[in-house]
């Protein structure tokens, strides 16, 4: 697995190349997971304070739009990409076994929806767009996933309890972020890119009593940045009066 601490610190720009042949196909989502874990890499990165350059040799996507994957900086082929860039990518992510030369490689595992996203699906739902991109979070890169509309439907669920939390949370007074929550997930971005670790420590610590409010608010907001989930979306909008804690 990657270890973003050891091989990927330096100086200047960190140039990665996402190869993806389409990342708008409703049953096969492997395309569209590359271009999600380059997307979270480029966010650990940039919070290390390193400037990330990122091509993808598909077309702009709709999906990836929907999934919060921010545009790529340059598309085409792996050569016009080194050329857009101003260099040769360093990190070179791929579902298949990459056979270029130069940089590292990260192979990422196949993502599918059987039978489509929408179904299990309660009829005429709408799962929140990022849904998905909280599904795919939930595995480690190299694990195969498949995608139900039943699971988008929980996970909506899911980002809409968060937000709700969050936006309660921000009206507390602010907190430090727990030291040992931080050194955990930040190890576990770090190391192995395990955004399911750091999505499980965040369930644990939606639920621990003894941390304040303003704690979870900060904890929260600052590891979305690499997530993406919107957590505080719903900040200093009307809600119910019930305060979570």
């Amino acid at each position: 697995m990657l270890s973003i601490v050891d091989d990927l610190a330096g100086f200047g720009p960190l140039r990665m190349c996402a190869h993806a042949s389409s990342a708008d196909d409703p049953d096969d989502l492997t395309g569209l997971r590359v271009l999600l874990v380059a997307d979270v890499l480029a966010r650990v990165m940039e919070l290390r304070g390193r400037t990330v350059l990122v091509g993808w040799t598909c077309r702009p996507a709709a999906a990836a739009d929907a999934a919060g994957i921010r545009p790529a900086d340059a598309h085409g082929t792996p050569d016009e990409i080194t050329e857009a860039l101003g260099g040769p990518p360093g990190v070179h992510l791929t579902s298949r076994t990459y056979e270029g030369r130069g940089g590292l490689s990260l192979r990422i595992g196949e993502a599918g929806a059987p039978g489509g996203v929408d179904q299990g699906m309660d009829q005429g739902a709408a799962p929140d767009p990022l849904a998905l991109r909280l599904l795919l979070l939930g595995h480690a890169p190299h694990e195969p996933v498949d995608v139900s509309g039943k699971a988008l439907g929980a996970g909506g669920e899911k980002l809409a309890d968060w937000r709700e939390k969050v936006a309660a949370w921000a009206d507390e007074p602010s907190k430090a972020m727990p030291a040992e929550f931080v050194r955990e997930a930040t190890a576990a971005l770090e190391n192995g890119l395990d955004t399911a670790a750091v999505l499980r420590l965040l369930d644990d610590l939606e639920k621990a009593a003894g941390v304040p409010g303003g704690a979870k608010f900060e904890t929260f907001a600052h590891f979305d940045r690499v997530l993406g989930l919107e957590v505080v979306r719903d900040v200093g909008r009307s809600r119910p009066a019930e305060v979570y804690r």
